[in-house]
């Protein structure tokens, strides 16, 4: 925060920034990294959570929240986990769905042992995620989250980020506070801005694997897949 300035030239080695520009640079810190955590690539871990069913329909998930956790930014990834106590533990896919598939469902109360596909509205502070089928109380669902990078809005308290985050937060804070101070972005500065972040990018980066829809295999005449069911269906006779 004391560093970013000087970069920029707002003031010299030595000198000790007003309170005000100490306002102005906590306030351009905190508002950079809750960008950089809508980022995938600039989030250096994906959190798991482990929540639970009760029957209903519909859950909120956030702080305060049927699913009390950090809102995240995403979810990743969800599963129901059967048989959680025993180590053959077995952990199932739960689909997402647009607003328009599961608009599509025509009884969405329906009930099963679990569900398979969820809709998530994407609300804030608390994020409503209907789940389809309505699953039996008491089971688990993993949740693997994309959650915001700590905010640094409390300069009195301690954090830690992994290597090479500090560096990449000193030069892009030193970006975002030239046209607030009304100072020319120095080359080298700029430079290093761009090159720290996309060395955190690349490090952060994640393997995409390319799959098939099931919807492309035959298993017989006239059988197509099933989204909401999971399998396949005859959908005609000869």
């Amino acid at each position: 925060i004391t560093g970013a300035p000087r970069f920029i030239n707002v003031y010299g080695t030595g000198e000790d920034p007003s309170a005000d520009d100490m306002s102005i640079s906590v306030s351009a810190l905190d508002a950079m990294i809750e960008s950089w955590s809508n980022n995938r690539l600039l989030v250096y871990k994906v959190v798991q959570q482990t929540v639970q069913l009760t029957g209903a329909a519909s859950y909120t998930l956030g702080v305060g929240g049927d699913w009390n956790t950090e809102r995240p930014m995403k979810i990743e990834e969800m599963y129901v986990r059967l048989n959680p106590n025993n180590p053959q533990q077995l952990d199932i896919k739960v689909q997402p769905l647009t607003f328009a598939q599961y608009a599509g469902i025509a009884v969405k109360n329906t009930s099963s042992n679990f569900p398979f596909a969820y809709y998530d509205d994407c609300a804030y502070p608390l994020r409503n995620i209907s789940v389809f089928p309505i699953g039996a109380p008491s089971t688990d669902i993993v949740l693997w989250l994309q959650e915001p990078l700590l905010d640094l809005t409390n300069i009195d308290v301690p954090v830690d980020y992994p290597p090479g985050y500090e560096r990449a937060f000193r030069f892009n804070l030193a970006v975002e506070l030239a046209a607030e101070f009304g100072k020319e972005i120095p080359q080298q500065v700029l430079g290093v801005s761009m090159s720290s972040r996309l060395e955190l990018e690349a490090l952060n980066s994640v393997p995409r694997f390319l799959h098939g829809d099931g919807g492309m295999n035959r298993r017989g005449p006239y059988k197509q897949w099933n989204w909401i069911t999971g399998n396949f269906w005859n959908f005609g006779n000869n």
